[in-house]
C-alpha cells in the first residue's frame, strides 16, 4: 500500500477545510487548477532569491526533507544551531509564520529540534550599485518566540491531518472564501461556480456573515442585509436581470473629457533581484507605453507606442518618449488611475528634467475605471469586477483579450523578461515583440472604445 505523505501545504489546508486534503490523497484526478504563469514566475523568482540567501550559507545543510508518520516538509537551511526559512516578501506575515512553525513541529517529533528559528527576506531598502551585494539585499529575523507560541496550534493540526489522510470517508465540505480558489471546487462546489455572493464586490466579512447565515446567493440576500451601496446595485441587477446604467452619472463624467484626449497605457515589471544601477527589489520598471490619440470628436483616431527592447533600464527612453508626445493640453484617459499615476511619480523623481511634463499628465489623468467603481454602469456579466478585461466584452462585444498571445498585465512582464534574455532566440525575441505591441495597444484602444460605447448608451 502506497504511504499517503502529507505535505506542509496540505497542512495549511486543514485550517480551512479537511475535505481539500482528503480529495488531495484520495482523488487528485478531479483537480482542475489551470496554468498560472503569474505564480510560476513567482515561485521561479523565489528560488533565485533562496539561491542567494543560501551562497550565505557554505556549510549548512539546505533543502534536506524530513519526515514522520506521514508528515513530509523540506527545510531551506538548517544548521546545528537555527533553522533558517526563506521568503521572498519584503515582510514577514502569519502565514510565513505557520510555515516554519510546521517545520519546527516535525523536527521536535524527530529530536531534531535546532532551538533557534528565523526568517530570511527581501530587504526592499536595498539599492543596487554596482554589484549585488547579498548581504544587504537579506533581512533575517529571529521569530523563535513567535514560533513556539504558534507550536500548540500545528499540532492540532498535524493531528487533524494525519485523522484525515487515514480516513475511509471524505469529510463534509466546509464552504467559504476558500473555495474560489480551490482546485476541487469543479466537482465539489460546482454551483459556487455560477454568480454567487463571492462575486460581491469587496466582499470581505460580509461573505462570511452570509455563508453564516446560509446564503449563497445574490438573489437571496434579505432586502434589510446592510451592503456597501455598489453591493446593493449588484443584488438589484441580479434580481431584476437587467443593467443598471445612470445616464445622467455618465454624461456628466463624460462633459469633464477634454479634447485632444490621450488614452494611455503602461506596462511595467517588478523585478525582484535588482539588474539596473540604482533599482531597489520589486521596482516597477516601465518599459512600455501604448498612447490612442482622438484630437477631436470626428478626428481619426491615432496610436503612437514605445517598447524597450534590450536589457538595459528602459526608463528614460520612455520618459524622453512622453516628453516629446504627451502634448500639454487635453484629457489623459487611463484604467485604474492609481497604477499609472504610480509609474509617472517614479519617472518624475528619477528623471527631474522630465518632472514638469509628468506631473503635467498626472494632473490631467482621467479614470475611465471610475465609471464603472462608482456603479454609474453596473452588469451582473461584470462578475462583480470593474476590470477592463471584465467590461470591455460586455460594453464593446466584439472585442476581446481571448485571441492575444499575451493577454493580461503578468503575461506582459514576464513575456519581457523572455524577451531581454540573451538565452532567447531572435525570432522568439521578435514574436513577444509583436505580442506586447499587440496587448498594450489593445488596453489603449479598448479605452476608447468603452467610452464610445458609453456615449453610444446614453445617446439612446
Amino acid at each position: 500500500m502506497t504511504t499517503k505523505l502529507i505535505t506542509k501545504t496540505l497542512i495549511k489546508s486543514c485550517i480551512d477545510c479537511l475535505r481539500r486534503l482528503y480529495l488531495e490523497l484520495n482523488s487528485p484526478e478531479l483537480k482542475v487548477q489551470g496554468e498560472d504563469s503569474f505564480m510560476s514566475h513567482l515561485v521561479s523568482e523565489g528560488y533565485k532569491f533562496e539561491d542567494i540567501v543560501r551562497s550565505l550559507f557554505p556549510s549548512a545543510k539546505t533543502q534536506k526533507t524530513f519526515s514522520n508518520n506521514s508528515v513530509l516538509a523540506r527545510t531551506d537551511i538548517l544548521t546545528d544551531e537555527e533553522l533558517i526559512e526563506v521568503k521572498s516578501s519584503t515582510s514577514i506575515r502569519e502565514d510565513d509564520i505557520l510555515d516554519i512553525s510546521i517545520q519546527a513541529q516535525l523536527l521536535r517529533e524527530l529530536d531534531k529540534d535546532p532551538g533557534k528559528y528565523k526568517l530570511a527576506f527581501v530587504n526592499n531598502d536595498y539599492t543596487l550599485a554596482t554589484t549585488l551585494n547579498p548581504k544587504k539585499l537579506i533581512k533575517a529575523e529571529d521569530v523563535t518566540d513567535r514560533v513556539n507560541e504558534a507550536l500548540p496550534e500545528v499540532a492540532v493540526l498535524f493531528e487533524k491531518a494525519r485523522k484525515t489522510a487515514a480516513a475511509k470517508r471524505s469529510p463534509k465540505k466546509e464552504i467559504g472564501r476558500h473555495c474560489l480558489s480551490c482546485p476541487f471546487i469543479n466537482s465539489c462546489s460546482p454551483d459556487l461556480l455560477d454568480y454567487s455572493i463571492f462575486n460581491l464586490r469587496r466582499g470581505g466579512k460580509k461573505i462570511d456573515e452570509l455563508l453564516e447565515a446560509g446564503i449563497y446567493y445574490l438573489k437571496d440576500i434579505p432586502p434589510f442585509t446592510k451592503l456597501s451601496a455598489y453591493q446593493q446595485l449588484q443584488v438589484e441587477a441580479e434580481r431584476t436581470g437587467d443593467d443598471i446604467v445612470d445616464k445622467k452619472k455618465i454624461i456628466a463624467a463624460l462633459k469633464t473629457l477634454r479634447y485632444p484626449i490621450w488614452y494611455l497605457d503602461f506596462e511595467a515589471a517588478p523585478i525582484l533581484i535588482p539588474r539596473y544601477k540604482g533599482c531597489s527589489p520589486y521596482e516597477q520598471i516601465t518599459f512600455q507605453v501604448s498612447v490612442h490619440i482622438q484630437e477631436s470628436p470626428e478626428a481619426e483616431l491615432k496610436h503612437i507606442e514605445f517598447l524597450h527592447d534590450k536589457d538595459s533600464d528602459p526608463r528614460y527612453d520612455l520618459a524622453l518618449f512622453l516628453n516629446k508626445n504627451i502634448g500639454e493640453q487635453g484629457s489623459v484617459v487611463v484604467y485604474h488611475a492609481s497604477y499609472e499615476k504610480g509609474r509617472l511619480q517614479e519617472l518624475a523623481k528619477k528623471y527631474p528634467k522630465f518632472a514638469y511634463k509628468m506631473e503635467s499628465i498626472i494632473d490631467r489623468l482621467w479614470d475611465l475605471e471610475t465609471i464603472f467603481t462608482k456603479g454609474y454602469y453596473l452588469s451582473s456579466k461584470f462578475g462583480g469586477s470593474t476590470s477592463i478585461k471584465k467590461v470591455l466584452p460586455v460594453m464593446v462585444p466584439k472585442l476581446s483579450y481571448k485571441d492575444l498571445n499575451i493577454s493580461n498585465g503578468a503575461d506582459a512582464f514576464i513575456s519581457y523578461l523572455q524577451m531581454i534574455d540573451d538565452k532567447t532566440t531572435s525570432r522568439k525575441k521578435r514574436e513577444i515583440y509583436d505580442s506586447l505591441l499587440q496587448y498594450c495597444g489593445m488596453d489603449t484602444y479598448a479605452m476608447y472604445a468603452i467610452v464610445e460605447a458609453l456615449r453610444e448608451v446614453c445617446h439612446d
